[in-house]
């Protein structure tokens, strides 16, 4: 199935009007919508056959769009973010009560990341959105890093394909970390190590240990 291709401006519009796009990003195409629409997060779940208890990871193209999302950023966290922002660095914060509890599986915190890519620059300031950014491919499939390769199942789902700037890196997923405030100091608990190694987060100054996540997700 070809793809349907999308304007910035059409890919936008698409978005407010509670739409879902693919679009690139820094690691690998992304299925997403605009993060604070309920009932447009419901249809990310439902193209990607996704199980609910597993909360959507989120991109922003600025750390100022944060305030629409989260009620506090932990100062080891906004540490994380000078050193490592923009960049393919997930960290979990606690979420607002304007967002929607669907999208955080009832647990109320986010996996949020400032992508560097010009793609989600360009939607999040032409649209004023947040952007939910899971990756586009059906829940257990192989992430996809070039827009032909795209599930037909998913694109049937969607309002089309933004395609702008460099490809996805095609590599290793975003690394989704969570700061955790302890009496000895901070800690930073690596959940899934992906494109930015926990030795990197560790050489910066930060104490770092190791977790996991329930499942993979590769944007």
């Amino acid at each position: 199935m070809t793809p349907r291709l999308l304007s910035l401006e059409s890919a936008c519009e698409a978005l407010r009007l509670g739409g879902l796009i693919i679009f690139p990003t820094e690691t690998f195409y992304a299925v997403g919508c605009n993060a604070l629409n309920p009932d447009a997060v419901g249809e990310v779940f439902s193209v990607k056959r996704r199980p609910l208890t597993l909360p959507l990871p989120l991109a922003v193209s600025r750390r100022e769009q944060l305030a629409l999302l989260v009620t506090d950023i932990p100062p080891a966290a906004s540490l994380l973010m000078d050193r490592f922002w923009p960049g393919p660095l997930s960290l979990i914060l606690p979420a607002r009560d304007e967002v929607p509890d669907l999208l955080t599986a009832g647990v109320r915190r986010l996996a949020v990341r400032c992508s560097p890519h010009p793609a989600v620059i360009a939607l999040c300031e032409l649209s004023g959105l947040v952007l939910v950014a899971s990756s586009a491919n059906i829940s257990g499939r192989r992430p996809v890093f070039a827009p032909e390769t795209l599930d037909r199942d998913l694109l049937e789902g969607v309002a089309g394909v933004f395609v702008a700037g460099p490809p996805p890196a095609g590599d290793l997923p975003s690394t989704v970390a969570d700061v955790l405030e302890r009496r000895e100091g901070p800690v930073v608990r690596i959940l899934r190590e992906g494109a930015v190694p926990a030795s990197a987060i560790a050489e910066a100054g930060f104490e770092v240990e190791t977790g996991c996540l329930k499942e993979e997700e590769s944007a």
